[in-house]
């Protein structure tokens, strides 16, 4: 096999560029096995509420599993803020360093800073953590789980920023081996502290902290080839600046995502927030995939942008019409499968929760294009514009959620969320058009959207009025089959190859080198 069947092409200013060739600077099989990679390992470490779903909704009531969510949530704050939007200005800058010396500087400067920031803003906010307990949740009693929870955002945040490092090195297989041990290492603890030392929803908590901590040295010691004890002023500043326009955008993306809970604990009960935290939980496997695809997406994205400008926007469209070809079979499988998900996994008490997944995995569809378009805003350096459209977005959803919940409650948080997300992708895509505009085939992209979504309408009316639980599932299935039947023509179409020309195409991208 020729290296130009695995490879975009990437053609020199002057010359025509063959239109199936590959890049010497890009790999859609090295992406496409970085996005797995990384999913699988994003999947366990950030997917704990869902995996450890199954034992602590057997363990607490739907009160105490909502208490615990939504310290989750907190605790993701204060972790968004202590990183600084390290990891994308990391990235940026990582492949901008024109040797192993600044990479080494940039690395140190970084991590050190980082860790110290970290620290002065947990003394500050650790002595509040008592009076936050009692104004969110109403109880004295999760005082104590709330500090657990600010302790452990430094550890976290260490943990992102070490394993972005493995990412812009393009270590897949280590990033995810280090989550394995780490997601193993959590649930373990956790379990011990709970039921062992019966600690409740502070042992839950107690556990990923305990884990976070002990994994720190041991990603320095993967990562220790970008470790060095100088330290730059010069590169300092320009990783703030790049990265403290994110920060607000990171608030704002955090109640994007997590307004739905926060104001279901205000306006409904904590039953209530236990119950949408398990629909939240699951369609976090969706936010956890483009999370992946975002994070394995953005260094090959930054490096074929400084590399080669000329082609860049050619590989833009084509990742954007992949990746909406399968985000759209995977939601709508996810839709498919999750009732009978949720009837395996949690006891009666939680099998409401199904309500909201169609709105959120809706919205979560659409969420996909800004993936690619976000790195469009990145390459320019106008992340600002990132800050600005993701506030205004946030609002919006804070508006949505006051009206929709009052009147369905956790199936109106859904769709308030569902609908939120989708004007962030619209907002993205209008950006980065300005900024820099790449030529996407408009008619593939509202055909690779409207296909699943319209799916996802006809399963969740199966699921909702169907005859019974066998035959719901068969005509679900018949459902997936027929959308990615769809998928597939419509990729066909914008290849403009027939389906035995895909197969080929596509037996070329995974095969080994």
């Amino acid at each position: 096999m020729n290296e130009r069947d695995d490879q975009l092409s990437i053609s020199r200013p002057g010359e025509e560029a063959e239109p199936d060739s590959l890049s010497p600077v890009f790999n859609f099989r090295k992406l496409f096995s970085d996005i797995a990679i990384y999913s699988s390992g994003s999947l366990l470490i950030k997917g704990m509420s869902f995996i450890s779903a199954p034992i602590f909704t057997r363990i607490f009531e739907p009160a105490q599993y909502g208490a615990w969510s939504f310290i989750n949530v907190l605790t993701a704050f204060l972790t968004g803020i202590l990183i600084l939007g390290g990891d994308n200005a990391y990235t940026r800058f990582f492949f901008q360093c024109k040797s192993e010396a600044e990479k080494r500087t940039l690395s140190a400067t970084w991590f050190s800073f980082l860790a110290l920031w970290s620290v002065l803003v947990l003394a500050v906010v650790l002595p509040f953590s008592g009076a936050l307990a009692d104004w969110l949740l109403g109880d004295p009693g999760y005082r104590g789980a709330v500090a657990v929870g600010f302790i452990s955002s430094p550890l976290l945040m260490m943990n992102l920023i070490l394993s972005q490092a493995l990412r812009n090195r393009f270590r897949a297989k280590a990033f995810a081996t280090l989550n394995v041990i780490t997601a193993a290492l959590t649930l373990s603890l956790a379990v011990i502290f709970v039921v062992g030392l019966n600690l409740g929803v502070a042992g839950a908590l107690l556990g990923a902290a305990a884990a976070a901590l002990v994994m720190i040295p041991v990603r320095l010691f993967y990562i220790r080839d970008l470790l060095s004890f100088s330290f730059s002023a010069v590169f300092l500043k320009k990783l703030l600046a790049f990265g403290l326009p994110l920060v607000p955008m990171n608030v704002a993306f955090w109640l994007l995502s997590n307004a739905d809970r926060l104001m279901l604990s205000r306006l409904a009960t904590l039953e209530e927030v236990g119950l949408y935290s398990i629909a939240a939980a699951m369609a976090a496997v969706l936010m956890l995939l483009q999370t992946a695809v975002g994070q394995s997406w953005l260094p090959h994205a930054v490096r074929i942008y400084e590399e080669n400008r000329v082609q860049a926007g050619e590989v833009f469209k084509k990742t954007m019409v992949f990746l909406l070809a399968a985000s759209g079979f995977i939601v709508t499988g996810f839709v498919a499968l999750a009732q009978e998900v949720i009837f395996i996994l949690v006891p009666p008490a939680y099998y409401a929760s199904f309500t909201a997944i169609p709105f959120l995995a809706g919205g979560f569809l659409f969420f996909t294009s800004a993936q690619v378009s976000a790195v469009g805003i990145m390459v320019k350096n106008k992340t600002v514009y990132i800050m600005l459209a993701c506030w205004l977005v946030a609002v919006l959803n804070i508006g949505l959620n006051l009206f929709f919940i009052p009147r369905f409650g956790i199936a109106g948080a859904g769709a308030a969320t569902g609908l939120s997300y989708i004007l962030f992708a619209a907002s993205y895509a209008f950006i980065s058009r300005r900024l820099w505009p790449v030529n996407y085939p408009l008619k593939t992209i509202s055909a690779l959207l409207g296909v699943p979504l319209a799916a996802i309408f006809l399963i969740a009316l199966v699921a909702f009025y169907g005859p019974g639980v066998a035959l719901n599932f068969s005509f679900k299935m018949l459902i997936l089959a027929l959308t990615g039947a769809a998928m597939l023509l419509i990729t066909c179409r914008a290849e403009r190859i027939n389906l035995a020309e895909m197969k080929e195409k596509v037996r070329k991208l995974l095969k080994p080198g």
